[in-house]
């Protein structure tokens, strides 16, 4: 297993999302001083970026891209991919694609958490289950054409009311049957919504392809309450081989927040 962290792209501002920001070399210069691997991407508009320029600037800091991210487009721009507005609907699809084009130069997985959206309530919750479905069916089409995957992070209740569970989010990604299609657990929303972390991972075993690490504040790792040491065991146990990648408040500052994440998960492994 190696270790990544969440870093967003320079034009990324957005005081929601658990990422490092500002001057991306800058911050993977630091990020690889202090010994991580890979660097996750979180992303707003990636066809606005000079995608050029992003791997020269990647390429120079010796880390690897090991996932492209896509929550700042929700927060920022309110686009989700289940939504009753068609209109919201594909223009959150165009901007999938464009994060999926992204990826592909880097040959790495589109992670998908919150910009899901919502499933309608009441009457139209079945229709709106059919756009979900229909939204991660285009967007693994694209992907899987491109040689990449789509995942589905699980995420807690208290943002969306779908795949709020590592098993509810297993149970869908199987569903689907779609080479395309896989899964993200993230230990924050995992301690909230799954019974155990080991039984998390190893129910989603067949399908799990990424890891965000933090701890249940949104800190560091050590910060908080989750048990890491066991994390670590059960995704041992499953064969697990890739990446680890920190997703935390940058706090009490970046490089800080870096540092302790990286000393406290590698004395794991």
């Amino acid at each position: 297993m190696k270790l990544g962290y969440v870093v967003a792209t320079s034009d990324v501002k957005s005081a929601r999302l658990p990422s490092a920001q500002g001057d991306l070399a800058e911050n993977l210069r630091l990020l690889a001083g202090i010994g991580y691997e890979g660097v996750e991407l979180s992303i707003w508009r990636p066809a606005d970026l000079d995608a050029a320029r992003l791997e020269r600037e990647v390429a120079a800091s010796g880390l690897a891209v090991c996932c492209v991210h896509t929550a700042a487009i929700g927060f920022e721009d309110r686009l989700w991919l289940c939504h009753e507005d068609e209109e919201v609907r594909r223009a959150a699809m165009k901007r999938l694609k464009e994060a999926a084009d992204l990826a592909g130069r880097f040959g790495v997985d589109v992670a998908v958490g919150s910009f899901r959206g919502k499933l309608l309530e009441g009457e139209g919750r079945e229709r709106s289950l059919g756009w979900m479905r229909d939204a991660f069916r285009e967007g693994a089409d694209y992907a899987a054409a491109r040689g990449l995957r789509v995942l589905i992070e699980p995420y807690n209740r208290f943002v969306t009311n779908f795949a709020n569970s590592a098993e509810e989010s297993a149970a869908f990604v199987r569903g689907m049957r779609h080479e395309g299609l896989g899964l993200l657990l993230d230990t924050f929303h995992v301690n909230i919504e799954d019974p155990s972390f080991g039984g998390a991972i190893y129910g989603a075993r067949d399908c799990l392809f990424h890891m965000h690490l933090t701890d249940n504040n949104r800190m560091y790792p050590g910060a908080g309450h989750i048990p890491f040491a066991e994390v670590i065991g059960a995704l041992r146990a499953i064969g697990y081989g890739g990446y680890l990648s920190i997703q935390i408040a940058q706090k009490p500052d970046f490089r800080t927040a870096a540092a302790r994440s990286h000393g406290h998960i590698r004395s794991l492994l």
